[in-house]
């Protein structure tokens, strides 16, 4: 039998009593490869001492003491995948409204809308994604009757209910998306954009009298905006098309943080994306329009806007959707944008440390000595198509390595010599 299927076989034998108490261990974790996202680069033959769910070593060939080691034949260690972008947890099946709560297209209010009211940790793509080694997602709501979506937020993908809210951020939708919300052109969307930031930006003086006096925001919608407009959270723009880039950075103030979600024409502007300091969220994949505003669209897109300066991160959006169900396909994008250009380094951080440091999650996206284990140990390279993860921790806990689709496959797999009546019977 093999190294590591020997392994594999005595860490899942003690799976069950490692999870009711795994913050009172202490682990090993020995890989051929510990990507750390730091100065330290990648580090060969590591090892990683977590005690009681922190790192507190990584260091090369070293022994300790423990409780539970896992380790195998070409293993790698990685910071858990961060999802920038994604409806996770506010849909259940997309054509079903009453599981669906990505937008609320007919709702009056829209800078107010929260998506954590409506995130549901317990969904089943939650489990699905963790096993792509997704450990955490900035959720974004879709927009409705005008061109903000509400506030989204980051959140991990361990399923606890008390999950953690705090990370905000402003969605808005411009664009030709944008452009059919706000009244049937770009001018009237970048219109609306521009009168609720001079809302936001008035608030004090706008609304002494009546909280309905602005130009397009209650005071209620005003004030949510106006925490974007000093640059406490960031705010995330949907465009494409390189003219609407264009017209984003005008709109630039100094204290806001801006993301841009899509621009798949990011490249024809990168220059001047990097010297507006503006983020970027991408699809590597997107090669081909899907309508006017993506025309220019191509493989090395990534590529272009890193050799520029622009800090990016990926997504999910094109051929496999960026919903919920399709996140945990992040890493085969992220390796098919090496495939077009871009460095390993640069696209694996696209998926960790860039998306944590756009969301001010400065925790998160690295392996440092110190700090909670959020981590993925992966039995090959994370950007190979094959690579799956062994073990995932999240906030110094061990994750359960099961999803709805692992149970029916093990239900009705041949093998199952089970006597339930749904099981195989040849």
């Amino acid at each position: 039998m093999k190294t590591g299927l020997k392994t594999l076989l005595t860490v899942c034998a003690s799976l069950a009593v490692f999870q009711t108490n795994s913050l009172a261990q202490t682990i090993i974790i020995k890989a051929n490869k510990v990507v750390t996202n730091t100065n330290l680069g990648v580090i060969d033959d590591g090892t990683i001492l977590i005690k009681d769910g922190q790192v507190t070593a990584i260091s090369t060939n070293a022994n300790y003491d423990n409780d539970l080691t896992i380790s195998g034949d070409n293993y790698w260690v990685t910071p858990g995948i961060f999802a920038a972008y994604t409806n996770l947890g506010l849909v259940e099946v997309n054509a079903v409204s009453s599981t669906n709560d990505t937008r609320a297209g007919d709702a009056k209010a829209s800078l107010t809308l929260r998506a954590s009211d409506s995130f549901n940790p317990h969904s089943t793509s939650i489990p699905v994604s963790r096993l792509g080694g997704i450990t955490h997602a900035a959720i974004a709501p879709g927009s409705g009757k005008t061109i903000f979506g509400g506030q989204g937020m980051v959140t991990s993908t361990d399923g606890r209910l008390d999950f953690d809210d705090k990370r905000r951020f402003i969605f808005v939708q411009l664009g030709e998306s944008g452009a059919r919300t706000a009244g049937g052109s770009r001018s009237a969307s970048v219109g609306y954009l521009r009168s609720a930031l001079s809302d936001a930006a008035n608030i004090s003086t706008r609304y002494t009298r009546n909280a309905d006096h602005g130009e397009v925001l209650n005071r209620y919608e005003a004030g949510t905006l106006n925490k974007a407009l000093i640059g406490q959270i960031p705010i995330l723009i949907g465009v494409d098309k390189a003219t609407d880039i264009l017209g984003i950075l005008k709109l630039q103030r100094n204290r806001l943080d801006i993301i841009i979600v899509g621009a798949s024409e990011g490249w024809m502007v990168a220059d001047q994306l990097a010297a507006a300091n503006v983020s970027v969220i991408i699809d590597p994949l997107e090669s081909l329009p899907y309508g006017f505003e993506d025309l220019g669209s191509r493989l090395d897109n990534a590529k272009i806007l890193q050799d520029a300066g622009v800090k990016m991160a990926f997504m999910t959006r094109t051929a496999t959707g960026s919903g919920a169900q399709n996140i945990r396909l992040l890493p085969q994008h992220a390796g098919n944008a090496v495939a077009n250009g871009l460095s390993w380094d640069a696209a694996f951080k696209a998926i960790t440390l860039n998306p944590a440091s756009m969301f001010g999650s400065k925790f998160l996206g690295q392996l440092q000595a110190g700090r909670r284990a959020n981590l993925v140990v992966w039995d090959g390279d994370p950007l190979e198509i094959t690579s799956t993860p062994i073990a995932i921790f999240i906030d110094g806990k061990r994750q359960d390595l099961t999803s709805r689709q692992t149970e029916l496959r093990d239900r009705y797999h041949p093998n199952n010599t089970g006597n339930a009546l749904y099981g195989y019977r040849p």
